[in-house]
């Protein structure tokens, strides 16, 4: 068999030392560190959490590993499922824009529960594994011949590979048992598109079983275990299986070591579809400068890309007006309306009881999206309002809050933090809040992240 390039990997899994990653490449990590595990609070208590939470207590023989906000004590890899599943509820983790890669979401829960089945690892230790992870993750995307989401496969097919480079760094596999880690991800590749279109939870349920093979197939490879070769290259390997084949590994490959793919990593301010946050900015900048009254609007004018179109326009009849939250979470109408209507688009909004708010889906059936074929990836946002009695006005925003172009602060980012604490299924006093923010902040000084699990229960 020939392994080199799946070796290559593994090596630079394996040799990369915290003292080769750049200043801002940790500061990138830190954020995004602090922005996933927000989300993770806000998402236990969503849909779904306290059911699969419950399934997982009933089985689960060996307390290894907790749950955070509720502090549950299960298996390694039934407590990476939980707050992989957590992680993923809210539609508000973090995105790689250049592919639409969910970056952080098998990766912290995974590195958490590594830590704890090792009860102890520094924040060195797991800054570097995540952003190894991250870097892969990305790197798989950029190298697939097509567009997220056009073979039907999303984020959490890749999942497997970043949970499993992280638990297997942490666990202190190398060289060839990273390999076979890496492998036995592979074997653990599944879901699609099609969980998205659901309208209920099992989208975010499987992305952390998509996590929790990852830490699995770690702790396959830690027990010898030999994973399957050419994992990505092979005939049968990954990229042949579930991507269509023909990846251009030159962009995988391209500054390996040198440049690392944390640093183009944007982070969310609304709990909903990425490509929907363009047009959900414009629509705010309208409601804050014109004082934009509902019932004066005669119609919404959106631009947009096709492959936004496809993803929270289609099918009108389950986009147009939602009558779940799942399906509110990828509606551009529901999104933008609430934007017009409310001047916000936060967590609060995406209730069942909001998503039938009659002015907002009054709103939203006046909403009109005209595609433009050049607006690829994630686009800004270009709104206009043509009110009854009165002139059209017009905003457009050309990129987003929270990219490397338009970065958020380490504050801003403790501030979503706080934010969705404020959701969490069982209250975080407000000095763990704090505390964890200081926490991050100064990870690479920690000597045990197992303490920042405890401030996070």
């Amino acid at each position: 068999m020939n392994n080199a390039f799946e070796d290559r990997i593994a090596a630079h899994l394996s040799d990369t030392q915290f003292e080769d990653l750049p200043p801002e490449a940790v500061d990138a990590a830190k954020k995004c560190i602090l922005d996933i595990l927000g989300v993770i609070a806000a998402g236990s208590s969503a849909d779904g959490i306290a059911s699969l939470r419950r399934l997982l207590e009933g089985r689960s023989m060996r307390p290894e590993a907790t749950v955070l906000i509720t502090g549950a004590r299960l298996s390694a890899h039934d407590a990476t499922w939980v707050n992989g599943a957590m992680a993923r509820a809210r539609e508000m983790d973090d995105s790689h824009d250049a592919t639409g890669h969910h970056i952080s979401v098998p990766i912290v829960p995974a590195a958490l529960a590594a830590v704890e089945l090792l009860g102890k690892a520094s924040g060195r230790e797991v800054l570097l594994g995540y952003v190894l992870a991250a870097d892969l993750g990305a790197r798989m995307r950029l190298a697939s011949p097509h567009r997220s989401g056009e073979t039907g496969f999303a984020a959490n097919t890749y999942s497997p590979f970043m949970a499993a480079a992280v638990a297997a760094r942490l666990l202190g596999l190398r060289g060839e048992a990273m390999r076979h880690a890496l492998g036995w991800a592979y074997t653990q590749c599944a879901g699609g598109l099609q969980l998205q279109q659901s309208g209920s939870s099992a989208l975010h349920i499987h992305h952390g079983l998509a996590a929790a093979a990852g830490l699995q197939a770690a702790l396959l490879a830690r027990h010898g275990l030999p994973g399957p070769d050419e994992f990505l290259t092979g005939r049968f390997g990954f990229y042949a299986a579930y991507d269509g084949g023909n990846p251009d590994l030159s962009k995988f490959a391209d500054r390996l070591g040198e440049r690392f793919e944390v640093t183009q990593i944007a982070i969310k301010l609304f709990p909903c579809g990425r490509v929907i946050h363009g047009p959900i900015e414009a629509a705010i900048a309208l409601h804050r400068e014109n004082a934009i009254r509902p019932e004066d609007i005669e119609e919404v004018e959106v631009l947009y890309g096709p492959r936004g179109f496809k993803m929270t326009c289609e099918p009108e009849s389950e986009r147009r007006l939602p009558t779940s939250v799942q399906h509110a979470k990828f509606s551009l109408y529901y999104a933008v309306a609430s934007a017009l209507v409310r001047g916000h688009v936060g967590l609060e909004d995406f209730t069942p009881e909001t998503v039938a708010d009659p002015q907002v889906r009054m709103v939203a059936s006046r909403i009109r999206v005209n595609q433009d074929a050049a607006l690829r990836g994630i686009p800004g946002g270009d709104v206009t309002v043509r009110l009854k009695q009165g002139p059209r006005i017009r905003r457009e925003v050309p990129v987003l809050t929270g990219t490397p172009e338009r970065p958020l602060s380490y504050a801003d980012c403790a501030a979503k933090f706080r934010r969705c604490a404020e959701f969490a299924a069982v209250p975080l006093a407000k000095d763990k809040v704090e505390a964890a923010i200081d926490f991050v902040a100064n990870l690479e000084s920690a000597g045990n992240v197992r303490d920042l699990v405890t401030l996070l229960t």
